[in-house]
């Protein structure tokens, strides 16, 4: 492998070794700070081209609905105003999503306006920005006399800095600066306590698969999730003993100690519903060769074994709905699609369409790909069907009706869309493709 270290002269990588090797290593990270420093400069540089005309017209994360549900404009107090929809163009050039390039412009603004030593020390070289940026998304909530705190402390550290470390600065910067916050931090919190179950994180799973695992997620009061905990713990079969299956993990006997206590309360089985594409024979087959390793699917979530979902079945009770038909091509002449119409658009292309953008498609508007006339302004019949509408998040159904965006569905199923400034993306079931014109 042929690189080329500092000095423009070619280098052998496959040759180095000890300290040669570590100095390449040196001179390579070197390098990646630069290109970090480079791309912080350039969206610093867009989001100084594209101001906001005024606060109607300010990109918010509630624009950005999968990063914070919610209103706020991006960046602290303090922080120059960013046209609405700045973030689009830059995030097609970049290969990003508009999401992570909001959190970007978002974080790279705080560091200029906000954390100025922070910033200078990303701009020597003395720090990676995604370091820099942990503290940046940590400070935008604060004031600008908190966030200087909290600039001033993290500075000679923040090469190295943590999590932990930051969270006692903010922690601090909040209780010199902003006292009366703690009160309304804890109530605030106590409003988040809740129970959510969550079935599908390829970010944590193996491979990215669902693996017929969900996760729960518990917040709330310490005293109460404390004696749940120790409740599960003193019901978890112990690892040796008579009954004791020692190939089991901890984590395997905890889960089914949970099951014990639920039984133990007398919790009822909950009703679920879930869409499983698999035929009645591989169910009720259960000595077909063909089936004994065969897989269904479940929608929304992935594949499953059959012997997975048989296990589910068992004494549940069933319910089978009519098969939905994903060649349909009728159309209606109402503007809303039917719920069969709504169902075969969402499984078909499964997220928004927009290039780089992975919203689920259940999160998604049905948007008109050529726009719906009503009848009684002269539409025609037979507009809404399934070759033209596509799932489209809020805010780039928006941007397309507002900022110039326009795209079409091509006989293969892709998406074509065309920039305000005439870029060309093909959107395809794999990816993003730009087209060069």
């Amino acid at each position: 492998m042929i690189e080329t270290d500092s000095h423009g002269q070619p280098l052998e990588v496959d040759d180095l070794e000890g300290d040669w090797l570590l100095d390449f290593a040196h001179e390579a990270e070197a390098e990646s700070r630069k290109a970090e420093r480079r791309r912080m400069r350039v969206v610093l540089r867009w989001c100084e081209t594209h101001v906001a005309v005024d606060d109607d017209h300010r990109l918010s994360w509630g624009e950005q609905e999968r990063v914070w549900d919610c209103d706020a404009w991006i960046g602290g107090e303090g922080v120059p105003a960013v046209a609405e929809f700045a973030a689009e163009p830059l995030a097609a050039a970049m290969r990003m999503s508009p999401a992570a390039t909001t959190a970007l412009m978002a974080d790279a603004l705080e560091l200029r306006h906000r954390l100025p030593q922070i910033h200078a020390r990303v701009e020597r070289l003395e720090s990676t920005l995604w370091r820099a940026r942990r503290v940046a998304k940590a400070t935008q909530s604060l004031s600008p006399e908190a966030a200087a705190h909290v600039d001033a402390t993290l500075a000679p550290v923040v090469d190295s800095v943590g999590a932990t470390r930051i969270d006692r600065a903010v922690a601090e910067a909040v209780a010199l600066f902003e006292p009366e916050t703690l009160e309304e931090a804890e109530e605030s919190q106590t409003k988040s306590w809740g129970v959510s179950l969550q079935h599908h994180r390829p970010d944590t799973s193996v491979s990215g698969q669902w693996g017929g695992t969900s996760w729960l997620s518990i917040t709330g009061d310490t005293p109460t999730l404390q004696r749940l905990h120790d409740l599960i713990l003193d019901t978890t079969q112990p690892a040796t003993g008579p009954e004791a299956e020692p190939d089991l993990g901890l984590g395997v006997r905890q889960i089914r100690a949970l099951a014990a206590v639920l039984d133990g309360l007398g919790v009822p089985r909950p009703r679920v519903r879930l869409n499983i594409d698999i035929s009645a024979e591989d169910l009720t087959d259960h000595d077909s060769a063909d089936t004994a390793g065969g897989v269904g699917t479940v929608q929304g979530l992935g594949p499953a074994t059959l012997a997975k979902i048989r296990d589910w079945l068992a004494g549940a009770q069933v319910s089978v709905l009519p098969v939905l038909d994903m060649a349909r091509t009728d159309s209606v002449d109402a503007h809303d699609p039917p719920r069969w119409m709504h169902e075969l658009v969402t499984r078909r292309d499964t997220h928004c369409v927009f290039p780089f953008c992975d919203v689920p498609a259940s999160r998604c508007d049905l948007d008109h790909i050529e726009p719906y006339v009503h009848p009684d302004d002269g539409g025609p019949p037979g507009q809404t069907h399934p070759g033209n509408l596509a799932p489209a998040c809020r805010h780039h159904h928006r941007a397309k009706t507002i900022d110039a965006w326009s795209y079409e569905r091509t006989e293969h199923g892709d998406y074509l869309w065309t920039s305000p400034t005439g870029q060309v993306y093909a959107v395809t079931r794999h990816g993003t493709l730009e087209l060069r014109s």
